[in-house]
């Protein structure tokens, strides 16, 4: 059970913490103005931009994944290998109803045979590729999760970080590890690996495109793609902030329900639970009304998405019809000329596919915008909380024998001061009992021994072995009654 004191301290953290989850849920609403953008320039909106931000968190991903050394590299260079093998048997595909177009206007009935049992072949191909690349690109995703979590937990669960990190201003941390990261790691892997593919397949049907059409074709269809960026860049930028507004959300109704279970005998006692589904309903209905907000913002951006891939076919046909409409083809039969427009469709169409698959990325990278923001948040956290512990490692001299705070001055996170100016030593085989009113400090005092709290002034001195802490509240460890005897 806690004491008097713990029990104020908890009551004030609490209300505190669902006072500024409450207030940090209402300044993301607030903060974004009647069309999306932020009403602060050194706030909401320019920590969630997609652009450099979003560049420099992956980055900091890609450093931490390079140093996993889990074979990402292999890979992702693997994937990219194989989508650009699979494109060319997609290309083949692409092509053999040209050649239908001119064996069923030529009414070859010899050669129609054999073409459909090469078509039914490449077919089966494309579509085995299509698997096993679907499947590359699943395991890859878990293989990011697996370095991202683990590098995240090692530095999380350390002595001084994991009391620093879940005590202080950051939000469900365990969130963040637990979905965030997941969410991350398989965004990325569905978007990097249709963007590096990008580049090439664009290049290749550029020069595809401009054999067949001339130079009116490429010109074309990169002036509709430029439109289309543009304007989807701009609906695309205020959703990042919607997203990581819902991810906080989501994670404080959770919190609230892990909570309940675990208090659930308590709670019981004091006949709460009328008190807590009022909460747990407040807590749902800022959840509710943040996804409605995400959804009506991914609506814009899904109907700009949706009629720039359905009006690139009418583009595609515009291509075609400038050079047959000049003459190019004059000197073509009606199969040949077939023939030709069904190839130069499908390249143009192609070129402008690739295209829309760019443009539609735009959806999952608000999304890895929002998890990368998240994820880089909890370590800067953790850069802060390594900062801090190192600084107070500095001041907590170890001796051999004697347990001692000279000068020792503590505040509490929130300023109130608890301790000013203690001396105190006590040698091996000596007791001491610290007894005052409640919200004293003795709690607290026995955190800056620990090195839970970093003193404000002073020095504490505590022996390198042969201490023990022991928290008020017991915690009871997963696993067996060996390992619970032996813990840590």
């Amino acid at each position: 059970m806690y004491d008097s004191e713990e029990f104020e301290l908890l009551a004030n953290s609490w209300r505190s913490d669902t006072r500024a989850s409450t207030r940090d849920n209402e300044e993301c609403a607030a903060q974004v103005d009647s069309d999306g953008r932020s009403s602060k320039k050194d706030g909401f909106g320019e920590h969630f931009a997609v652009g450099l931000t979003l560049l420099r968190r992956i980055r900091r991903i890609g450093r931490v994944l390079r140093a996993a050394r889990a074979r990402l590299g292999l890979w992702s260079a693997g994937l990219i290998a194989g989508k650009l093998a699979a494109e060319m048997v997609y290309y083949y595909a692409g092509m053999l109803p040209s050649e239908f177009y001119r064996v069923l206007g030529d009414r070859d009935s010899a050669a129609f045979g054999p073409l459909l049992a090469r078509c039914v072949a490449v077919v089966a191909v494309a579509g085995a590729c299509r698997a096993v690349l679907d499947y590359a690109n699943g395991v890859l995703g878990v293989a990011m999760r697996h370095a991202l979590t683990q590098n995240t937990q090692a530095r999380y669960l350390r002595r001084g970080r994991l009391y620093a990190v879940a005590s202080g201003r950051i939000d469900n941390p365990d969130q963040r590890i637990a979905q965030d990261i997941e969410r991350l790691a398989r965004s990325a892997a569905d978007v990097l690996s249709e963007l590096l593919l990008a580049p090439f397949l664009v290049a290749y049907y550029t020069v595809r495109c401009w054999t067949l059409a001339g130079v009116f074709g490429p010109v074309a269809i990169y002036a509709y793609f430029i439109v289309g960026a543009t304007a989807t860049q701009y609906v695309m930028a205020p959703i990042v902030r919607y997203v990581v507004a819902q991810e906080k959300a989501e994670g404080d109704f959770r919190f609230h329900h892990v909570r309940v279970r675990e208090c659930a005998e308590s709670i019981a006692f004091y006949g709460g639970e009328t008190a807590e589904r009022e909460r747990a309903n407040a807590a749902l209905t800022q959840v509710v009304d943040t996804q409605y907000r995400v959804l009506w913002r991914q609506l814009g951006l899904g109907l700009l998405t949706q009629v720039f891939s359905y009006m690139g076919s009418t583009v595609s046909y515009v291509v075609i019809a400038v050079p047959i409409f000049l003459g190019s083809y004059d000197g073509l039969s009606g199969a040949e000329l077939s023939s030709v427009i069904s190839r130069n469709a499908f390249v143009s169409l192609y070129l402008i596919y690739r295209f829309s698959v760019i443009i539609e990325q735009a959806k999952r990278v608000v999304e890895l915008a929002g998890y990368a923001a998240r994820v880089v948040q909890l370590w800067e956290e953790l850069d802060r909380a390594d900062a801090s512990t190192d600084a107070c490692d500095v001041a907590c001299a170890a001796v051999d024998s004697d347990i001692a705070a000279v000068e020792l001055s503590v505040i509490t996170p929130r300023g109130m001061v608890l301790v000013s100016n203690l001396n105190v030593r006590v040698s091996a085989g000596e007791s001491l009992v610290v007894t005052g009113p409640p919200g004293s400090g003795k709690t607290s005092l026995l955190r800056a021994f620990c090195g839970l709290w970093r003193p404000a002034r002073g020095e504490v001195r505590v022996p390198q072995a042969g201490v023990f802490f022991l928290p008020q509240a017991p915690y009871i460890a997963g696993g067996s009654l060996r390992e619970q005897l032996s813990y840590p």
